[in-house]
């Protein structure tokens, strides 16, 4: 536990040189905005929002020609270069002690809370980890393929003969990889980092929203900021999944089907989808703040650096920059329609933003045309609709509370579709209330206010929040991806919108909490209850979301029945047993364990016990696994001729009574794996003889082996 603490807080302070140090050479570089002559505060925001827009499309560039050494050479001198900029001149006027001590406070904060939530309690050989460990295990995975293959990495998770290059949007593993090296860290540990600065780079963009595209003075600005921990109103169904289900949900945000997270939840669990929108929203204020009266030679540059943040965007979520891109030509209409005096020259500069990032990302969009070219290289779970994309309700509360009654039998079974598409819009406004809570409320009264007698205040500026609001809600709400059978799609695009809706219930409170200050909406008594009383809410949400997180595993462990017991030892046994692999395994050895979950069907509201195994296994592996899970891998890459054989044999391998050594060692041979990982979990653990007992020990726990099947 303390290794993870200090590595991650050593990993941290190297992620300076990725979010920090490029960007500031860069606006330096070309005076953006005038940042030369900007506080050491002001330039600190612009650096860290530069640094997001062009380190992760540089690194991957970089990294492709000169590996991950040459992205180590580049931000070792950057940050040099950096370190010299800093000591010619530091500027405090502007920011003041009062500024440096609350910054000080939410930095300081934000990483103790995401140590928090994600460095796995120890407690003697037990290991506490959080739900955020399901999706984290992959994401550190994908950490460590680049950091052993380099750029492009290959498929950590399928491996059928070859390494098979990844065919994902991975330009976020690519700087935590960099870090790995810089910092001498884990991929467990750059990847807790890459929280930390992912949330960083949410508060700078904000901040430079709050200054310059609101124009809101300081303590409106740090409303705004402190808007970003308020949730919806998840507190009410959570609490009653909680009391209803036999087994305790680990997120407070899992009592939707289609969930909107809330910005906590989605810092910890997707960074990288987060590092996305943030490119996304920093691509918008550069344009917009082309409309200023500023010179001919920034507007080019800010151009350029959006079509920067626009090639990172794709390469850190191709949802997120498909979503964007769909709002910011629906803006540009509007725009056009509302005849605004520069409205072609927004065409011009987005249009040529948008040569230049397709220039820029075509290495890229190559290799993703990998999965469009070979068709036979999908999700396993994936629609068969063919289509990446289809026209669907969104599902928030689940529609089979209602289409499952008696009442509705003979149309589930005439017109199934029709009915289930009828009550996912009928129960839409209802989950929408409860996950955008005190959000919601505010954008029902901006909305109920402009159609009135006495609008609210007009500014170019709240418009658009507004505009961005709607239209991107309606956006995710009837348009889903088809991919997989999750609406990844939905679930990150919908950002968009909510930090727009953000910046609109800043602006409403800010008005109301302001003296002087003319209101936005007018306050009336039910006003003030409807929108403090959800907003008090918000608050316990994220309390009770961080407690739930922490609290899930031991909770559960109080129920035996569930099968969550053993969680904690397994995972304790499974880092030691592969802490003692990378000793003396070499970095491209393969290994192989028993990726099927055999409790699949017997829950299905959580994960079960065996699924939080297999992620246990593919976040501490640290190698090139042949198959992670139980349907092959391969939409991540691959060629999937060989996944019916692999689990087949994988089977047979695992069944009891076990087979004899020498067949596990031509099953290693022929699919290309040198070590194979037994545990108690798996059939052939009581085996008395075969290859579990018979093969040569590598590392052994009191439940799991790691044993070598060839050289």
């Amino acid at each position: 536990m303390f290794q993870d603490l200090l590595g991650s807080l050593a990993a941290a302070l190297a992620f300076a040189a990725v979010f920090y140090a490029p960007g500031y050479l860069l606006a330096y570089a070309i005076d953006l905005f005038q940042f030369r002559k900007m506080t050491i505060g002001e330039r600190s925001l612009w650096a860290i929002a530069c640094s997001f827009c062009v380190a992760p499309i540089a690194a991957y560039l970089i990294g492709r020609s000169a590996g991950l050494t040459g992205v180590g050479w580049l931000l070792s001198g950057c940050t040099i270069g950096t370190l010299l900029l800093l000591t010619r001149k530091v500027s405090r006027q502007g920011w003041s002690r009062r500024d440096i001590v609350t910054t000080s406070l939410v930095a300081c904060g934000w990483i103790a809370f995401v140590l928090l939530m994600l460095v796995d309690f120890q407690t003697g050989h037990k290991l506490y980890f959080t739900v955020a460990m399901a999706d984290e295990s992959y994401r550190i995975a994908f950490i460590d393929a680049v950091s052993r293959t380099g750029v492009p990495p290959a498929n950590p998770l399928y491996f059928a003969g070859t390494p098979a290059p990844m065919r994902y949007y991975y330009f976020w593993y690519v700087l935590a990889a960099s870090v790995v090296k810089l910092g001498h860290v884990t991929a467990r540990q750059a990847y807790i980092a890459s929280c930390i600065w992912a949330g960083f780079g949410l508060l700078v963009t904000v901040k430079l929203y709050a200054t310059h595209f609101f124009r809101w003075e300081r303590k409106q600005r740090w409303i705004a900021v402190s808007l970003i921990l308020v949730t919806g109103a998840d507190l009410i169904p959570a609490l009653g999944n909680a009391i209803l289900q036999p087994a305790l949900n680990g997120d407070i945000e899992w009592w939707s089907v289609d969930p909107i997270d809330a910005w906590p939840d989605s810092l910890l669990w997707v960074p990288h989808h987060v590092a996305s929108v943030i490119c996304c929203l920093l691509i918008f204020l550069l344009l917009w703040r082309t409309l200023e009266p500023i010179s001919r030679a920034t507007k080019r540059w800010a151009v350029v650096i959006a079509a920067f943040a626009a090639a990172s965007a794709v390469g850190l979520s191709v949802y997120v920059a498909i979503g964007f891109t769909l709002l910011m030509l629906a803006w540009l209409l509007w725009v056009t329609m509302k005849r605004h005096i520069q409205s072609g020259d927004l065409w011009v500069r987005s249009l040529s933003a948008v040569t230049l990032c397709a220039v820029i990302l075509a290495p890229f969009l190559y290799e993703l045309s990998g999965t469009v070219l070979h068709p036979n290289v999908v999700a396993p779970d994936a629609s068969p609709s063919g289509h990446f994309f289809i026209l669907s309700v969104r599902s928030m509360i689940d529609a089979a509370l209602l289409t499952g009654l008696p009442i509705f039998a003979s149309l589930n079974r005439s017109h199934p579709v029709l009915l289930d598409q009828s009550t996912r819009l009928l129960l839409l406004l209802p989950g929408l209330a409860m996950e955008l809570g005190v959000y919601g409320a505010v954008l029902v009264f901006l909305l109920l206010a402009k159609r009135r007698r006495h609008p609210i205040p007009q500014n170019d500026a709240r418009d658009t929040a507004i505009f961005f609001s709607v239209c991107g809600l309606v956006l995710t709400m009837f348009l889903s991806s088809s991919v997989i059978s999750n609406n990844d799609f939905g679930y990150r695009a919908v950002m968009l919108p909510q930090f727009f809706l953000l910046l609109l219930a800043a602006d409403v409170l800010g008005s109301w909490w302001q003296p002087g200050r003319v209101p936005v909406i007018a306050i009336t008594p039910s006003r003030r209850r409807w929108v403090y009383g959800l907003l008090a809410l918000g608050i316990a949400g994220f309390f009770y979301g961080a407690f739930l997180l922490r609290a899930w595993l031991p909770l559960e462990m109080t129920r035996p029945q569930n099968g969550f017991n053993e969680l904690p030892q397994d995972s304790y046994q499974a880092r030691e047993a592969f802490n003692v692999l990378n000793q003396t395994a070499p970095l491209n050895a393969v290994v192989s364990f028993d990726p099927i979950d055999r409790t699949i069907g017997q829950k299905s509201e959580v994960m079960t016990p065996d699924e939080y195994f297999q992620r246990m296994l593919v976040m501490d592996a640290g190698r090139q696994m042949l198959n992670a899970e139980r349907k092959c891998a391969t939409h991540f890459g691959g060629n999937p001729s060989e996944c019916a054989a692999m689990q087949n044999a994988t089977i047979q391998l695992y069944a009891t009574p076990a087979p004899g050594a020498e067949w596990a060692r031509d099953f290693c041979s022929r699919f290309g794996a040198q070590y194979l990982l037994v545990s108690h979990r798996d059939p052939a653990w009581d085996s008395k003889d075969g290859w579990p007992v018979s093969l040569p020990v590598v590392a052994q726990e009191p439940g799991l082996r790691i044993l070598q099947c060839s050289q």
